[in-house]
């Protein structure tokens, strides 16, 4: 599923050696114990700006916090972290008044921050199918269709239509969805909605990723970092660090730390071994441990990681007071 989140069952099921009906047996009840789940991301050519939020809370409401913030269709993922900031939010907008307004807009809006630092982000090096390394060459060539895609960057310059990013909004909750189930939600033939993602995963502009709770997964761990990397090599190290298998997020910014990446990892003692693959010239300047993800792409999570509700990951919703009001 991480090669092809839409994968067919016929498909896939040879490839593991297993029925179709097997393995929707299994699928679906995994998906529907929360444990996985299938999104819709913009495609690496959407024009879209983001930002990282380092977020210090009142003293006992980071909890309220995270859970205020989890509410906007614009923070796509929230993070309780270790170290000076209780949280770090990943935000993001169609352009950069609209992302001004809510990084402006944020603090005063969420009762219990006290102090916030943001980081615009210049360009996103990681891709949204990360590698868990649990099958072969062999099985992952039978279940891709076509290539895989070009390099996520910020700042492109391609626009969602308001169908485009209705259909986008209709597979959010199942990336999966089938044809004809979008069609009926979409009031649109389903001709033309199998034609049209097929049109819009060709040309970059809408992408699908797997996830599943970590922890299950055998990924407990998840560290946030902040890397310097010298200018005239910041793109080949955001290459490079956006490549690991154990990267998630690799986002450059603009400030002293100039990059910022989230791993995933079977246990923090490999902490040392990912930080001594750094290119040179490339520094630490800080890390933290993720003491629990709250939100992840849009979907809201417990404790133990499963997906338990939906906020959708909406860059595109209109920022205004409503909005930014959490009810706080």
């Amino acid at each position: 599923m991480h090669v092809n989140p839409r994968v067919s069952f016929e498909k896939l099921g040879p490839a593991l050696g297993l029925s179709p009906a097997t393995v929707s047996r299994r699928w679906q009840r995994l998906a529907a114990s929360g444990r996985v789940w299938v999104s819709s991301v913009p495609g690496p050519q959407v024009a879209l700006v983001g930002a990282v939020c380092e977020i210090e809370a009142v003293p006992g409401q980071a909890h309220d916090v995270a859970r205020a913030l989890a509410g906007m269709p614009h923070v796509v993922s929230v993070y309780l972290t270790s170290g000076d900031h209780d949280l770090a939010a990943l935000v993001f907008a169609a352009g950069m008044r609209e992302l001004t307004a809510l990084l402006l807009g944020i603090p005063a809006a969420v009762a219990g921050i006290a102090r916030v630092r943001t980081h615009v982000g210049i360009a996103w090096y990681s891709d949204a199918q990360w590698r868990l390394g649990a099958i072969s060459s062999r099985e992952e060539r039978e279940v891709r269709d076509g290539t895989r895609p070009g390099q996520p960057s910020l700042w492109r310059g391609q626009v969602y239509s308001e169908q485009d990013r209705a259909l986008y909004l209709a597979l959010q909750p199942d990336g999966r969805a089938r044809y004809r189930d979008l069609a009926a939600r979409l009031d649109t033939p389903e001709h033309l909605v199998r034609r049209r993602i097929a049109e819009l995963v060709r040309r970059e502009l809408l992408a699908f990723r797997t996830d599943f709770a970590r922890g299950e997964g055998g990924w407990p761990a998840q560290v946030i970092l902040w890397l310097s990397a010298p200018g005239d090599s910041l793109h080949d190290a955001g290459l490079a660090i956006g490549a690991w298998r154990e990267t998630r997020i690799c986002l450059s910014v603009v400030g002293t730390a100039n990059l910022f990446v989230v791993v995933q990892l079977h246990r923090l003692a490999e902490l040392g071994d990912l930080l001594a693959r750094l290119g040179p010239g490339v520094a630490v300047t800080d890390q933290r441990v993720v003491l629990r993800p709250v939100k992840s792409w849009g979907r809201l999570l417990d404790p133990d990681g499963h997906a338990t509700g939906l906020v959708p990951a909406d860059p595109w919703s209109p920022v205004t007071d409503k909005n930014l009001d959490t009810g706080s």
